[in-house]
């Protein structure tokens, strides 16, 4: 699987006046003002206890119940194990819930749920950005965006995160559900629409991809990503037909785009257009002589035209002079492979990648040409025994 690249980074906007200050009027209740003194003193356990004893002598107390919320935030604010967070947060919550229900006309109870919420959309987006794909990094980021969603399930950046995470662990089966439902809360989300895509295909779940790629082009038209992954799942699933008529659209607006050209070359490739293919390909390696396999399939495209040959020289009805000139054919469509497949080999090995494959097509190509040599050498480099 590619790297994943998400390209937002969501920060959560916090009330600051709320959550330091709190609340400035005077309680009744000489428990919640004792509370409201220890929370200026950052002394949580003793401002706890003093509201649970708040709540023990009225259970309705609708100020004690955000001031616990409160306090509960705060101290999982600076806890490292999101585990232990979660602990936190789930009494937060309840807390939260409690005092909303005895009083929803107070709207900063709700600024302790998008602060804890933020909270840990945030420390999970750190630890996915420098999980570096360690297992256990993620781990964390995964527990960490599931606590932004136990806090708030109706968000789709907590969804999109926790799904993004199970990608970057290889468990794209896991990621589907919450991509899904990040989809279908923030429809606005191009990036939702894509990694869905992206762990469909990689489930073996192609048509189903196609239809959520699709969805996501209609809801983006103007996104290339979606667009790019949408062309990518067509030829996946054998539509070659379908990428290649959203390539000709997307090349008519822009023809000088390198990567366009090979992806569309190689579309072509496959459906065995081998002139349009080399057309295309050719393009490609003029604007980007970088891509080591947009060289390889443009060595490929003459090579293949080349076997199609071999393949009509074996009619037993060739006069002498047919099977000449069809020979003569087919070795210059191999000339025309070497210099390809020779660059894609060296770009290959200069990235410290395997270039066995490409040494086998050069030696399919060296043989007929009679180059023993180079063949023996390609040979030997694709693992050949040629003793």
């Amino acid at each position: 699987m590619s790297r994943l690249h998400p390209s937002r980074l969501l920060v959560a906007l916090v009330c600051a006046v709320f959550l330091l200050a709190g609340a400035d009027g005077c309680s009744s209740d000489p428990d919640v003002e004792g509370a409201k003194l220890y929370v200026n003193q950052e002394e949580y356990d003793l401002a706890l206890e003093n509201l649970n004893r708040a709540l023990e002598t009225n259970p309705d107390n609708a100020e004690a119940h955000a001031l616990k919320a409160r306090v509960l935030y705060l101290q999982s604010e600076n806890m490292r194990d999101p585990a232990e967070r979660r602990v936190l947060l789930a009494d937060m919550v309840t807390s939260l819930d409690r005092a909303m229900a005895l009083d929803p006309a107070n709207t900063e109870i709700a600024v302790y749920r998008t602060a804890a919420w933020g909270n840990e959309i945030n420390k999970g987006v750190a630890l996915f950005q420098q999980s570096g794909g360690d297992d256990s990094a993620l781990d964390n980021a995964i527990q960490t965006f599931d606590n932004a969603i136990y806090v708030e399930s109706d968000s789709s950046a907590g969804h999109f995160y926790l799904g993004l995470a199970y990608l970057a662990k290889g468990e794209a089966d896991t990621a589907i559900e919450p991509l899904e439902r990040a989809v279908s809360i923030g429809t606005a989300d191009a990036e939702a629409y894509r990694y869905l895509g992206r762990a469909l295909l990689a489930t073996d779940q192609g048509s189903r991809a196609v239809e959520v790629l699709e969805e996501g082009q209609t809801m983006h038209p103007d996104d290339e990503a979606i667009r790019a992954e949408l062309l990518n799942a067509y030829a996946i699933t054998g539509q070659q037909d379908r990428a290649v008529e959203a390539y000709q659209e997307m090349l008519a607006n822009d023809p000088d785009n390198a990567l366009l050209l090979y992806n569309y070359g190689s579309t072509l490739l496959q459906l065995k257009r081998y002139d349009e293919a080399i057309t295309n390909l050719t393009q490609a390696v003029e604007l980007d002589g970088s891509n080591a396999n947009a060289q390889y399939n443009l060595g490929a495209a003459y090579q293949n035209q080349g076997f199609d040959i071999n393949q009509r020289l074996t009619d037993e009805t060739l006069t002498d002079a047919e099977a000449n000139r069809l020979r003569e054919e087919r070795d210059a469509l191999f000339e025309q492979a070497v210099p390809y497949l020779v660059e894609a080999r060296s770009l290959t090995e200069a990235s410290g990648e395997d270039a066995a494959d490409i040494c086998q097509a050069l030696f399919q190509v060296y043989t007929p040409l009679g180059r023993l040599d180079d063949a023996r050498e390609a040979g030997e480099c694709a693992g050949m025994n040629m003793d």
